[in-house]
């Protein structure tokens, strides 16, 4: 294998169903890529952008709307994969900006290796499949917590992600769990 440090990639793609010899392939085609924290990693209408795999650090996933507000969709931190799902199985434009909320490092897998594993049916089904039940997983979190009272999805927020809520700014959980930033601080001084 290219690195040790890819190793999480190989284990992550194992536990869900790639055969190991397959998995060291895939990662041998896999760049490391470290990156400031607020730094934009691809953006909203990008052709062709990377799929990441997070090896340390946390990264964002947000759309804008025609107002110019933000709405964070994805929180990912170690171990997790992150793509625009659509663009990646599609060869569709980017529907999401990424950017790090904090230091990050993470393997990357750009698009012209995910054409050649496309390629192969039983890879392009396996990538499918982890993609799509990473978007099920996303959306099934934001499901659960948006029906909930703000202070609830604070608290859904904090039990779900405990080293990520000491770490990134306020504003970004606000802006994921849909409080303002302001009712935040309001929650966050009730429950001291």
């Amino acid at each position: 294998m290219q690195s040790e440090s890819l190793r999480p990639i190989v284990d992550t793609l194992v536990r869900n169903g790639v055969d190991p010899a397959s998995a060291d392939k895939f990662v041998s085609f896999c760049g490391q890529q470290s990156y400031p924290a607020k730094t934009t990693i691809f953006g909203e209408g990008d052709n062709l952008p990377p799929i990441l795999f997070v090896l340390s650090g946390y990264l964002r996933l947000y759309v804008t709307d025609e107002e110019g507000n933000i709405s964070t969709r994805l929180v990912a931190g170690p171990g997790e994969f992150v793509a625009c799902v659509y663009a990646t199985l599609y060869d569709q434009l980017s529907h999401f900006t990424c950017e790090c909320i904090t230091d990050c490092r993470v393997g990357v897998i750009d698009q012209h290796v995910m054409r050649e594993i496309k390629q192969k049916d039983k890879n392009r089904l396996l990538m499918q499949g982890l993609f799509i039940s990473r978007l099920i997983e996303m959306m099934q979190e934001k499901s659960l917590m948006l029906p909930l009272k703000a202070t609830d999805r604070y608290l859904f927020f904090r039990e779900r992600y405990p080293e990520l809520i000491k770490r990134i700014p306020s504003g970004i959980v606000a802006n994921y769990i849909g409080v303002r930033p302001q009712s935040l601080s309001r929650i966050k001084q009730t429950l001291k």
